[in-house]
């Protein structure tokens, strides 16, 4: 008997599918005059954390979840006290002269977390529904009050999602849902000036044109003067004379979309759906419960950036600093990318594989006895 080599069992599809993402990101980014040369050096370190990622033992990452959970606390904790201000909010750490957003970070090491408490047993009790809330809520809430209300979003819904997976019932996902309906009305009160702010212009974005609503209407005309096929690579008013703000990060989309149009943007959107697709076959295939919810709250941690950046960009969702995954220009959210799709890679690679070996001069003839399951 033999066993499938390690190379086959690789999900080529998802790497190439990250890697057509990070290209196209760069060009979007040098069409936006911004430093593509480090987004190139940040992309070559994530790919060094992909493959450290896939291939490191994941199984192994289980008796080190509470220690991952402590060093994302003081991250955060850290922030606070000797973090760097920038667009008024205090996000990042200096670490050897690279800028840090443990933010970014945080949302795989909650995926981690969450997924090695929730998985035993197919449902959930109460008691172990509180205790994941809990374990939820301190980084949300540091990461809340940098002040950060886009990674906050990203936080709840990797919580939620991860809920679902991990045997939430109805009436637990129910309570949350009624929750959210209790903090609607005081959620004015609780964000911050300019946060409101955003959430009054996207209801009405006409009401301030040139102060706050600026930067919605600019992405909105970019994204309309892109057409059917766009105007060319390194070509369009909007994004060529700076007319859309933050256009190598918040809204990288509509600088993309302006220059290829809705076709590319299609396409764009076509290779974030087949990335997508692949974590969810790298949760169908996973060995164990733990790989089934890495693979699974990494899905979630990158669909939920996706839709709200898309849906920001074209005016369908509130503006809330969300970055386009491996497309808008950072180093922590790119590493932080590429070293979740590295772990769901992991997942697959330690998949449970069915081998049938047929037995030579009679290849049409099964053997049961050929046939058993490889890890």
């Amino acid at each position: 008997m033999t066993s499938i080599p390690v190379w086959r069992r690789l999900d080529v599809i998802q790497p190439t599918a990250a890697g057509l993402l990070a290209v196209l990101g760069v060009m979007t980014i040098y069409s936006a005059n911004a430093d593509w040369a480090r987004q190139v050096a940040w992309i070559t370190v994530g790919a060094a954390a992909y493959a450290l990622a896939a291939t490191f033992d994941y199984r192994r990452l289980l008796p080190l979840a509470p220690a991952l959970y402590g060093g994302m606390v003081f991250l955060l904790v850290a922030v606070h006290l000797v973090g760097r201000t920038a667009l008024g909010s205090r996000r990042w750490l200096s670490v050897g002269g690279f800028p840090l957003e443990p933010s970014e970070l945080s949302k795989l090491l909650l995926v981690v977390t969450l997924a090695a408490f929730l998985r035993r047993g197919l449902s959930l009790s109460w008691r172990r529904f509180a205790l994941a809330l809990g374990l939820a809520a301190p980084p949300a809430a540091l990461i809340l009050t940098q002040p950060d209300l886009g990674t906050t979003i990203v936080f709840a819904a990797i919580l939620l999602g991860m809920l679902f997976l991990g045997g939430a019932r109805p009436a637990q996902l129910a309570s949350l849902a009624i929750g959210a309906l209790v903090v609607i009305p005081a959620l004015p009160y609780l964000l911050h000036g300019y946060q409101r702010r955003r959430l009054e212009i996207f209801l009405n974005p006409s009401s301030d044109p040139l102060g706050a609503g600026y930067n919605l209407l600019q992405a909105r005309i970019a994204v309309g003067a892109g057409g059917y096929f766009g105007q060319g690579w390194l070509h369009g008013l909007q994004g060529q004379l700076g007319f859309v703000p933050e256009r190598a990060t918040d809204f990288v989309f509509a600088i993309f979309a302006e220059q290829f149009g809705l076709l590319g943007s299609l396409l764009l959107l076509a290779i974030f759906g087949t990335l997508l697709v692949r974590l969810l076959k790298a949760a169908a295939v996973a060995p164990d419960r733990f790989g089934e919810l890495i693979a699974g709250g990494v899905f979630v941690m990158l669909f939920v950036q996706v839709v709200e950046n898309v849906g920001m960009n074209i005016g369908v969702l509130p503006i809330a600093g969300i970055p386009l995954p491996l497309i808008s220009y950072g180093g922590s959210a790119t590493i932080t990318t590429l070293a979740a799709l590295g772990l769901a890679q992991s997942v697959v690679v330690r998949r449970r594989v069915v081998v049938h070996q047929r037995q030579a001069g009679y290849p049409e003839v099964f053997d049961p006895s050929a046939v058993r399951l490889t890890f």
